[in-house]
């Protein structure tokens, strides 16, 4: 073990027993439930399945999707096959919860302190783990080796600073990247600074999200709500944070200047916030409903939607005219799923700082599938492009790119199965 692995591991054991404290505080504040804070503690709230089983960890929303569209993947060919998905936000347990995947139990993340990990493994007893993106914690991959689990690292991404980072501390990087049997990088960088670290071939699978299903929402109700919206023009804010909220009604404000029927449907990326926006758009004078206290048809009257709710974006991308991606016009989010929209043939608009799809969004520019800009005035120039017709996608060169992306979700699944013991246990 390196010197900076030995400093974490003793640092863990000694600050372990004040995770309780620490844990109700977050309570306190919203960030955790209470009836689940013993789970963050490696305390299991569920009985483990029979048979094979794997462990999922993902940090948040986006990490939790990709790892349910895996899981249901891996099933179509291992029926025997269960998994613990764990997530580290409350939101990706709501997402988990709302999708209700046949097979899998959700419990939320267990700290990284060693008796935690050690309670989570003793009950769950993987027979093998799958690690979304760049969630790297010490003491749970040295458990899983020690434990001789074979682990994957799916979608592997990481920022130029974490990267940075991992080459400085290259000794513990070796160590602990050691514990994936697999390693399938979203990029070019990632691939490059991993074979590095751990001195191996890295390869270049693609980005999992681009090839991740999307799923299709139910068409009647798409129709059912547009026939009772009208011939109205709709707008969507997606997944956005704070700040964003602000350009999507600074740009509302001039659409309604040539359509002033217009509806804008609010999606934030985190729906506890619905409250401070409906609070942001009525203090503009404009008549707001929230969808998580009232989900009848918004009438005639309504102008701002907040879209307070999980497991619906797809469908108010499917009833939206003109659409803006948040999450990429504040620096340092880093941008969400551009594929939703595009795989629905919707032009979007989203911000500047969209580093966590740099190499997609690129590739959806040149099919001029989403345009990126930074001010309200963009966007509002967008959405009125968009509900004029001015412009459209190229749709031979959007159907070629998301066709070739299934070659990377096809890659990690057979990656995954080849970790995987053959027979179920008795």
């Amino acid at each position: 073990m390196t010197a900076a692995l030995r400093l974490y591991s003793a640092a863990s054991w000694a600050l372990e027993p004040l995770a309780g404290s620490l844990l109700n505080q977050r309570v306190r504040i919203g960030k955790e439930r209470a009836e689940r804070v013993g789970e963050r503690l490696g305390c299991a709230t569920a009985p483990r399945p029979p048979g094979r089983l794997i462990w999922m960890h993902a940090a948040s929303v986006g990490e939790s999707r990709l790892l349910l569209d895996l899981f249901e993947a891996l099933r179509r060919v291992r029926r025997d096959l269960t998994a613990v998905v764990t997530t580290q936000t409350l939101t990706s347990a709501d997402l988990i919860a709302a999708r209700s995947v046949d097979g899998v139990v959700h419990q939320m993340a267990p700290v990284d302190g060693p008796r935690a990990v050690d309670r989570f493994l003793s009950h769950w007893r993987p027979d093998a783990a799958l690690f979304a993106e760049g969630e790297i914690w010490p003491n749970m991959l040295r458990a899983l080796r020690r434990r001789r689990i074979p682990g994957a690292l799916a979608n592997a991404r990481m920022t130029q600073r974490s990267l940075a980072s991992w080459r400085r501390w290259a000794g513990a990087a070796h160590e602990l990247f050691g514990a994936f049997a697999y390693v399938g990088a979203a990029d070019k960088a990632t691939a490059q600074a991993l074979s590095g670290i751990l001195r191996r071939d890295i390869a270049v699978v693609g980005n999992l999200k681009r090839a991740s299903p999307v799923a299709a929402p139910d068409g009647l109700a798409v129709d059912a709500w547009r026939a009772a919206v009208g011939a109205r023009p709709v707008l969507l804010g997606a997944s956005t944070h704070p700040g964003e909220d602000k350009i999507a009604l600074d740009a509302f404000g001039q659409v309604r200047a040539l359509y002033p029927s217009a509806l804008l449907v609010i999606a934030p990326r985190h729906p506890a916030r619905g409250p401070d926006i409906a609070a942001i758009a009525r203090g503009r004078g404009l008549m707001t409903v929230l969808r998580s206290t009232d989900r009848s048809q918004p009438s005639p009257a309504v102008e701002v939607l907040v879209a307070d709710t999980m497991g619906e974006m797809m469908f108010w991308y499917a009833v939206s005219d003109a659409i803006y991606l948040g999450g990429a016009s504040m620096p340092g989010i880093g941008g969400h799923n551009p594929l939703e929209p595009a795989h629905l043939g919707k032009r979007a608009f989203t911000g500047p700082h969209g580093f966590n799809f740099r190499e997609i969004l690129d590739e959806l520019v040149a099919a001029k599938a989403i345009a990126i800009g930074q001010t309200s005035d963009e966007l509002g120039r967008f959405w009125q492009a968009e509900l004029g017709g001015e412009a459209s996608a190229d749709k031979a060169t959007l159907a070629t790119f998301l066709a070739e992306g299934q070659a990377p979700f096809v890659a990690t699944v057979d990656a995954v199965l080849a970790l995987l013991p053959h027979a179920a246990k008795e």
